[in-house]
């Protein structure tokens, strides 16, 4: 502590008008004063938590406020926290509180908070055969000791759907000395598994190259061919870091897939492990952040708002499919966590590793260009050939739920065999559309520009963009007709044919409606994992990451309407899903087959994508691109706006094309209609910017923002920076 009478600090708070305020401290003042939180009064009675940023002698502000309390007793934010954060905030067009309020977790922005609650972790502590002979009287305990034995140290929390009361069978091995204790996860040597195979020459070769160049930033783009193996290459490139007392951080897409590689790590690092996602509790996100930033954890496995955590000594960033879509955020804040992952190895400058098995274009394109290093894998891990792949074509053939007569037999045919099928939609609900077949009247959403989906387990039709739902009307709206029917197929319509057509085997259904909750996803992954004979459909919550061993056969239902998209990187994201997908099949002993239903199969992009590959379905993607100017070969904005009255939508945004003013070097398309024009009641417009040079993009945006704040006035819009969808 250092005993300065007073002090004047700059706090960044989540306001409209100012990124940062002044305000004073007074009586005994801490040296290390920036990257702390603190709570400030603003206006006449309210208290927010901002972040100290700097402090200084003098103000420009005569009378200035006195922080009420200083809530970290050390700083929260180091350097380098503050710098990802503050170059986030000027790339993305937003205040630095903003951002400061985005990336903290939602513990830490409580004006007031509790000290943040401990955690129990569970470990096993002997081996299965002596526990089970312990544990032959008590079956409940015995389920709950075999999956942690099988699955890796877990809270119980994790282990809910075993059991209600996981919690008390977890504390009852303990003090029979089967299961160990610890505040946080911790692997020790006895339980280090061992690998007992031998590197393939592709993977010997990355994992040499990553290594090798693990002392400074650099980015690497591991290519790699579903099922060749890049998760070993993960686990391997981490091994050398944490021996040197360095961290690491692990981005993956999805929340469901956290607990898969958790697993994976915690059976062969030995080091201490944390997972950080929004299906954890305030609580244990603000944990994670403490025993990271305090280097009490050594691995973290997070989804994309993990990349703001605070390490005491980051060694290197590994982002999983990396090109999916989950990485930007799609509401407040429209940031890139993979893109962030770069900029903070620059930043900290350690290696940053992005993976895939399709490679966005974008990340293609640097490393076509040696600005990223590539890295392949272009062979299985058990030398077994990619899944084959056949496209059906479903002209002039009958379907049943969606699926036809030679898919049904295929199916049943693994089935038969003792394997298990996926069969893939990403459309829930029973059908897209409720139709009258006299006069074409189809059932629309009251509030969005969109048609209702019609479920049948509680026989409503329902809006998927603002979740209203309606009743099932008795006659057409519009002409009276009782003629009505369902138009299209879901995922509760496949699973219900496929049910009534191979009644002999369970059909296990993954999307939102029957995957609500945390608990839900785990038991049906458990019932999965078996690996008896059963069909799993589902949505893209299963297209990437998961490996079923007995999985033999996908079938894909519904690829068609991207050909007819307005997007231009619809067939790239087709591509990427299309070879996601197909990747689950033939990962073990199977071998894979998959089947693609389409009424165009003779498509130039199947001719490509199944012919020459995907790498060579980019190249001629990149070319496109190049030729018509459109990202990555130019940087793009787009001004989102919505109002309830469309006449003054469109009047604001042409104010905003006035107010942007003519620079050749940014061609500015609008006011345009966004996709769904209409939502939640609001009329929904866009403007889309388009530049050769990114800096005269932001240049020409930040002038927009001091003519216009995006907080203030009637229209609420906002500055989507590098947009991954046009809608």
């Amino acid at each position: 502590m250092s005993d300065f009478s007073h002090c004047i600090v700059q706090v960044a708070l989540k306001i409209p008008f100012a990124n940062t305020l002044d305000y004073q401290l007074s009586g005994e003042i801490p040296t290390d004063l920036i990257g702390r939180r603190v709570r400030v009064p603003l206006g006449k009675n309210k208290l927010l938590v901002g972040v100290i940023i700097d402090t200084k002698n003098n103000s420009d502000y005569k009378q200035l406020k006195t922080v009420d309390t200083i809530l970290d007793e050390q700083p929260l934010l180091n350097k380098n926290n503050l710098l990802l954060i503050n170059k986030s905030a000027k790339y993305y067009k937003v205040s630095l509180g903003e951002m400061l309020m985005t990336a903290l977790p939602a513990w830490f922005k409580k004006v007031d908070n509790p000290a943040i609650p401990q955690e129990v972790w569970f470990k096993t502590n002997v081996d299965s055969e002596q526990a089970r002979q312990q544990l032959k009287k008590a079956p409940k305990q015995w389920q709950v000791f075999d999956y942690i034995q099988q699955n890796g140290p877990q809270m119980p929390a994790a282990l809910s759907h075993l059991s209600a009361s996981a919690s008390a069978l977890c504390k009852q091995l303990t003090e029979k000395g089967l299961l160990q204790q610890s505040d946080r996860s911790f692997i020790d040597n006895k339980h280090i598994e061992q690998p007992d195979f031998i590197l393939t020459a592709d993977q010997q070769q990355v994992l040499n190259h990553i290594k090798n160049h693990n002392h400074h930033f650099n980015v690497s783009l591991l290519d790699g061919i579903t099922g060749s193996g890049k998760t070993e290459v993960y686990i391997r490139s981490l091994l050398p870091l944490l021996e040197r007392g360095q961290q690491a951080l692990v981005l993956v897409p999805e929340i469901g897939l956290t607990p898969q590689l958790f697993q994976t790590f915690s059976k062969r690092i030995q080091g201490r492990l944390a997972v950080f996602h929004s299906g954890l509790s305030d609580g244990a996100r603000a944990r994670v952040w403490q025993q990271a930033g305090n280097g009490h954890v050594d691995v973290v496995v997070a989804t994309r708002s993990g990349i703001f955590t605070p390490f005491k000594k980051l060694g290197i960033i590994l982002v999983d499919e990396e090109h999916d879509l989950s990485y930007k955020q799609q509401d407040g804040v429209r940031y890139s966590a993979r893109d962030l992952a770069v900029l903070r190895g620059q930043i900290e400058g350690i290696p940053v590793v992005l993976g895939s098995a399709t490679p966005a274009f974008e990340s293609l394109r640097h490393a076509l260009n040696n600005h990223y290093y590539w890295l392949t894998l272009r062979s299985r891990t058990n030398q077994k050939a990619l899944p084959k792949i056949q496209l059906q074509n479903l002209d002039s053939r009958k379907t049943h739920g969606g699926l036809t007569r030679q898919t049904l037999d295929a199916i049943e045919q693994q089935l038969d065999n003792g394997h298990q099928v996926l069969v893939f939609l990403n459309r829930r609900g029973w059908s897209p559309k409720l139709l009258c077949h006299d006069c074409g009247w189809i059932a629309e959403c009251d509030d969005c520009d969109a048609y209702l989906t019609y479920h049948k387990h509680n026989d409503r039709l329902l809006c998927h963009h603002c979740r209203r739902n309606y009743r099932l009307p008795e006659f057409c709206p519009d002409c009276g007709s009782q003629e009505m029917d369902t138009l299209g197929v879901g995922t509760e319509q496949v699973e219900t044919a496929i049910q009534q057509l191979i009644p002999d085997f369970p059909v296990i259904r993954f999307d939102r409606d029957s995957v609500a909750t945390p608990r839900q996803w785990q038991q049906q992954l458990d019932r999965v994992r078996t690996g008896n004979p059963c069909v799993i459909v589902g949505t893209q919550m299963l297209a990437k990451g998961h490996d079923f061993p007995t999985l033999s056969l996908v079938v894909v239902v519904n690829v068609d309407n991207s050909f007819y998209s307005t997007d231009f990187r619809a067939e790239e994201y087709l591509a990427q899903l299309l070879i996601q997908v197909a990747g689950r099949a033939g990962r073990a002993e199977t071998t894979g087959q998959v089947i693609i239903q389409t009424h165009q199969p003779k498509h130039d992009f199947f001719h490509t994508l199944l012919q020459q590959g995907y790498e060579q379905l980019a190249r001629n993607g990149l070319k496109q691109r190049r030729d018509m100017q459109f990202p990555p070969f130019s940087h793009m904005a787009i001004i989102r706006a919505q109002h309830r009255f469309e006449d003054k939508l469109e009047a604001f945004l042409l104010e905003l094309i006035d107010a942007i003013g003519q620079d050749p070097a940014v061609s500015v398309m609008g006011p345009l209609p966004a996709p769904m024009q209409k939502k939640q009641k609001l009329h929904r417009m866009q403007l889309i910017l388009n530049a050769n040079n990114r800096r005269g993009l932001h240049q020409l945006l930040k002038q927009l923002l001091k003519k216009h704040n995006p907080t203030q006035g009637p229209v609420r819009w906002f500055i989507d920076i590098d947009p991954v969808s046009f809608d």
